[in-house]
């Protein structure tokens, strides 16, 4: 797309996406105007940038993650006339969805991540592959040129997940299932719930772990959030938090006072550990799985 607009590309080094003040002398040295990133990175950027460093950023896309409206909503006050959106997609399938961010924003509300993209189709199934109503929730399913033809020499894991389109069958139509829930609101556009392989079950609950990661997020000191859930012989599963904070004083017990009240007893971890930075993979999200072997 830069390409085709005559827009030239500019790829931050590993090093100055871990610094903010990296990254707003990036932007103003090379006057860019459209800014695609993870979510974390822009929040090291709001942490330290001043409007006057960044004003040539007209646009700012963000993918990969959760944006935690907490720090989403600093990120508009700092972008007050640029268009934010949030982008979705799976490798998979390229970005598929998308939604602009309002000019105000709800603080509880989540972010939706949006309306299916041009020329694609997006919707959500029950686990009986059938279409969910107006504020159901089901596993987001993908269709369109974008879709991939496979995994390359993997034929079994590509049958998992690439699948005849479940509403027909009177032609030929590969259907992604992206593992991803969702609900689904109005006008087709859908709100992110967590990963369906995030959702366990402990103590005979189930439980979504990106529930507690809200709740851990809405702690003011909190500035990003990751729960675990390990195998356990007796529960089903143990649940453990990690926590990145800069703040002086906030400890273990005080943010699970901060859990209790706003999930049930049930979804409080066994475990919180405090750090300045959670583990981050060669793409910017969290290394969940870092952290699972942290455990073990």
């Amino acid at each position: 797309a830069a390409a085709r607009a005559g827009a030239s590309v500019h790829l931050l080094s590993a090093e100055a996406a871990m610094f903010g003040a990296e990254m707003a002398k990036v932007i103003a040295n090379r006057a860019l105007t459209v800014w695609y990133s993870v979510p974390s990175a822009l929040v090291l950027l709001t942490q330290v940038a001043d409007a006057a460093a960044v004003s040539s950023l007209r646009i700012v896309f963000f993918a990969g993650e959760v944006y935690p409206i907490k720090h989403l909503q600093r990120l508009r006050a700092l972008f007050p006339e640029a268009t934010l959106a949030n982008l979705y997609g799976p490798t998979e399938t390229n970005v598929c969805t998308y939604h602009v961010v309002p000019e105000v924003l709800e603080a509880d509300a989540p972010l939706p991540i949006g309306r299916a993209c041009e020329n694609q189709e997006v919707f959500a199934l029950d686990d009986r592959l059938r279409l969910v109503d107006l504020g159901g929730e089901g596993e987001l399913f993908v269709r369109g040129p974008t879709v991939m033809k496979g995994y390359w020499g993997n034929a079994g894991k590509t049958a998992e997940v690439l699948m005849q389109n479940p509403l027909h069958d009177r032609f030929d139509d590969p259907t992604y299932r992206t593992g991803d829930l969702v609900r689904r609101l109005p006008g087709d556009v859908f709100e992110f719930i967590g990963r369906r392989d995030h959702q366990i079950k402990s103590r005979g609950y189930r439980i979504e772990l990106g529930e507690i990661e809200h709740a851990l997020l809405r702690h003011d000191a909190v500035t990003d959030a990751a729960v675990v859930a390990v195998p356990h012989e007796e529960l089903g599963h143990a649940l453990y938090a990690f926590v990145a904070t800069q703040a002086v004083g906030v400890d273990e017990m005080s943010l699970k006072r901060h859990l209790s009240t706003h999930v049930p007893r049930y979804m409080i971890p066994k475990s919180i550990a405090i750090t300045d930075a959670l583990p981050r993979t060669s793409t910017g999200k969290v290394d969940r799985k870092g952290l699972e072997e942290s455990i073990r």
